[in-house]
């Protein structure tokens, strides 16, 4: 699994349409999450534990929820499988 650190590397992997990723948790749980790009540099984000949809900025990925705070632990990975069609 690739790790992602920063946003810009989120938007590289992400050039080539949607991703599954990973959010690593206490006692080695993961909340899955699929993220897709959007016009001006926004995101879709897909919650996979309740299906819930979220379309959020850069700055918005570090402030709602736990993805910025993962991202800088090095605790946000890249699934290896394509995601599911939602």
């Amino acid at each position: 699994m690739h790790s992602i650190r920063y946003t810009r590397q989120l938007r590289e992997t992400l050039s080539q349409g949607d991703r599954e990723f990973k959010l690593a948790l206490q006692f080695g749980v993961f909340s899955r999450k699929t993220i897709s790009p959007l016009p001006a540099g926004r995101f879709r984000v897909v919650n996979h534990i309740d299906n819930t949809t979220q379309k959020l900025t850069s700055k918005q990925l570090h402030t709602h929820g736990n993805i910025g705070r993962a991202m800088k632990l090095g605790a946000f990975v890249l699934s290896p499988e394509r995601p599911r069609d939602y």
